[in-house]
């Protein structure tokens, strides 16, 4: 418990009005249940002793017993109130940290974390930290204040009694710290299944047409069968170990209330008349003694779902731990503008690889160029342009952005400059008007919006929409052809106007016509600009100012469309190949 609260400090030392409120009212409501078995106690005395009265029972028994019952129910409403108001807010910290957290992170982190794992965590391990933090931690900390005020209240009535009856509850916790290795080991395996088992359900999810296009629908349900299942038994192994060990806690109280009544049996007895241990004061210890027995059962049980928290909150703590690879400077400059771009013997290779992807790479891009990349697959194209992106630290040579260094700039302010349509696109379960707006963080109206879904040629796919820019496109843009999602995402690029357009093999899907507006329009709508257009059609980039060709991660030929035919290298030959097969269509 105390290693949950270290890791939990950051969002307690923020709240410790409300946790010292909740404690202090669980206090306060520890003592004023033992109103009650002082009221029987009593009660059963005066029987005994034959003095029972009508005023007695009015005044003694029934307005004691009504105004302990309303003061029991305003404290216990009070501090559920406020644990409702501690476990808000703490769900909210939780969550917001742990977005937040995602949201700074580079490439290198979801290459380690996959979407349904931190899916997961966000949910379960969440939902389970929240719970132990804003009940689990405070219920117990109210048990444990009940069991000290209870053995306290015990001990006035008889101290030996007491001991006797107390020492066999004490076996719960020795039980518990028995339980403990297994249920954490239990419960992290647990988490790991659901992990698991989200991951697979959400690739069956996303890729359901690609599932049915294959007809692999069969396969894909035995898989997600195979890790349900899996999930499933390690669970029902997890419930197991808390059912087993449930009878011994009842067990263990049951001992405890044997003791008792055995006691009783031999003190209450009265010796020439007399009882230093009377049947009034049996019942009242009886009464503490069975309000004793569920803090510690109570405790058991928490206990056990503590040391489950535990786990998730270390699995969470494994997103808040993770810090960026590439950070900004304390004095990082913020970018302006973007007038020259240059790459200085780059070399660079992903994590954890032995091959470098990019080889000595030396280009000068001015501002206002259109540059266009190609090569062939693999040959590290979308990795060039990565590095602009400041999407993974730079191993070897230097980037410069008007002749600073990329790193003394703030990662933030340089993707502002940029506009990236990436090769898988990416739409939101928005309206099509919507999708485009989140291009610009500036006001505009429906006319800008529709001037840039011109511009990328979507126009033409309005008119088919049911509601035409208020069209909802679906999950990842589901409802929308290939082509149709790459225009949009072009219309939400060119919304952006930034002074740099990374376009990675965004017109692979659309036709040669519409190709050839796009890039028209490109030419038009950022004049002056900065344009890195990457392709494997060579008509996308035969009008660039600069053309580069990447083989095997080297620039191997470089200049513009003319030049490049004149070298009759490998662009000269795939130019000619493509120009055929178009002439054969």
């Amino acid at each position: 418990m105390f290693s949950f609260i270290k890791k939990m400090w950051w969002f307690i030392k923020k709240h410790p009005f409300l946790y010292l409120t909740i404690f202090i009212l669980g206090v306060l409501l520890a003592l004023t249940l033992l109103i009650p078995a002082d009221i029987v106690g009593d009660f059963t005395d005066h029987i005994d002793k034959n003095t029972l009265t009508q005023d007695y029972l009015i005044y003694n028994v029934i307005i004691k017993a009504f105004s302990t019952a309303v003061l029991i129910y305003i404290i216990t409403t009070t501090r559920r109130a406020f644990q409702v108001r501690l476990r808000t807010k703490l769900f909210y910290a939780l969550q917001v940290r742990y977005m937040e957290n995602i949201l700074k992170q580079d490439a290198t982190f979801f290459e380690h974390f996959q979407a349904g794992d931190l899916l997961t965590r966000a949910l379960g391990d969440v939902k389970s930290v929240n719970f132990s933090g804003g009940n689990r931690l405070l219920n117990i900390s109210y048990e444990l204040t009940s069991i000290i005020i209870y053995i306290i209240a015990m001990s006035f009535i008889n101290p030996l009694l007491t001991l006797y009856s107390v020492l066999p509850l004490s076996m719960i916790f020795i039980v518990n710290l028995l339980l403990r290795i297994r249920v954490k080991k239990n419960w992290k395996e647990v988490r790991e299944a659901s992990s698991n088992m989200s991951n697979v359900i959400l690739e069956s999810v996303t890729n359901v047409h690609t599932i049915r296009a294959f007809s692999k629908e069969e396969e894909n349900y035995k898989k997600n069968m195979e890790y349900s299942k899996l999930t499933y038994d390690i669970e029902r192994k997890n419930l197991f170990i808390n059912v087993s060990f449930q009878p011994i806690f009842q067990s263990i109280i049951a001992i405890s209330l044997i003791i008792a009544y055995f006691y009783a049996i031999h003190k209450i007895p009265t010796v020439n008349g007399k009882s230093a241990f009377t049947l009034a004061m049996f019942t009242q210890f009886i009464i503490y003694l069975n309000s004793l027995a569920a803090p510690f059962r109570n405790i058991g049980n928490m206990l056990t779902n503590f040391y489950q928290s535990i786990i998730s909150l270390d699995r969470l703590n494994e997103i808040y731990d993770s810090n960026s690879v590439i950070v900004d400077r304390k004095d990082a400059k913020v970018l302006q503008n973007v007038d020259k771009i240059e790459f200085k013997d780059i070399s660079f290779k992903y994590p954890n690889n032995l091959d470098y992807i990019l080889k000595d790479i030396n280009l000068t891009i001015n501002k206002g160029e259109t540059i266009g990349i190609v090569g062939k697959t693999g040959s590290g194209k979308s990795t060039l342009i990565r590095q602009l992106l400041r999407q993974f630290p730079i191993d070897e040579g230097n980037l410069l952005i008007n002749g600073i260094d990329v790193s003394l700039y703030s990662k933030e302010s340089v993707r502002k400059m940029i506009s990236y349509v990436p090769q898988e696109h990416t739409l939101f379960t928005r309206t099509v008007l919507q999708n485009v707006e989140l291009g610009s963080s500036l006001e505009f109206d429906e006319e800008d919006v529709y001037k840039m879904i011109k511009a990328a040629d979507f126009e033409k796919d309005i008119e088919n929409l049911p509601q035409g820019l208020n069209t909802v496109v679906g999950e990842y843009g589901v409802t929308l052809s290939g082509g149709q999602k790459q225009r949009l995402s072009i219309a939400r690029a060119f919304m952006k106007d930034s002074d740099v357009l990374i376009m990675d093999d965004s017109l692979s899907a659309v036709d040669g016509k519409t190709e050839s507006n796009i890039i028209h329009n490109i030419a038009n709508i950022r004049k002056g600009k900065t344009n890195i257009i990457i392709a494997h059609r060579l008509s996308a980039v035969m009008n660039a100012d600069h053309i580069i060709v990447l083989d095997n991660g080297r620039i191997s030929e470089e200049g513009t469309h003319e030049e490049l035919m004149n070298l009759k290298g490998w662009y000269y030959e795939l130019f000619n190949h493509q120009l055929m097969t178009k002439e054969d269509d």
